[in-house]
């Protein structure tokens, strides 16, 4: 009788092991810029962000940058399609802008996108947001987060609370802008 439970506890967590869905456990931790890369930045009047990803995407994501709009929408101004395999990676974003264009883009394994259109606003202020410490993905993850006003106030928002266009409230001469990693659909 032993080894009869034995053997059914046994085939138990086995076929449990096979038939639940396996989960995403991609890791995302901010990471330094080499020192070309920051007096690259300056020269060029850029903002850079990178980020080592590591882990496993079982499903697809795209990598998104996003303008939030009023009324919780979102206009998307670029994406990337992130395929399902093991990363051991360095994703790039880079913010370009001057007296009135705001320019982005990102870089992952040799794939690179930009913007198609450049954002016409003339910034009296910046903030810019990025994750403080280590998280493990989930279906819609802000990265990078930077608010620009032209009134020179910025309402501020935590990543952490972010979890669609729903959580983002856009004041009257704010623009919000996000590069996204979201499950698609």
């Amino acid at each position: 009788m032993k080894t009869y439970s034995v053997f059914l506890l046994t085939a138990t967590f086995l076929l449990s092991g096979c038939t639940s869905p396996t989960s995403d456990t991609l890791t995302v931790s901010s990471i330094k810029l080499k020192a070309g890369e920051k007096v690259f930045a300056e020269i060029n009047d850029q903002d850079i962000a990178a980020y080592h990803l590591k882990g496993k995407l079982n499903k697809n994501y795209l990598l998104k940058g996003v303008e939030y709009l009023p009324n919780h929408k979102e206009r998307t101004l670029f994406s990337m399609e992130i395929e399902p395999k093991k990363y051991d990676s360095t994703l790039r974003v880079l913010q370009s802008s001057s007296a009135k264009y705001i320019h982005f883009g990102a870089n992952l394994e040799g794939g690179s996108i930009r913007a198609h259109e450049a954002l016409k606003q003339k910034p009296v202020a910046f903030s810019t947001t990025g994750p403080s410490s280590n998280f493990t993905l989930s279906d819609y993850d802000v990265l990078l987060l930077r608010h620009v006003s032209t009134s020179g106030k910025i309402e501020t928002h935590s990543l952490e609370d972010i979890h669609g266009p729903e959580d983002i409230d856009v004041k009257k001469d704010e623009q919000i802008f996000a590069l996204v990693l979201k499950a698609s659909e």
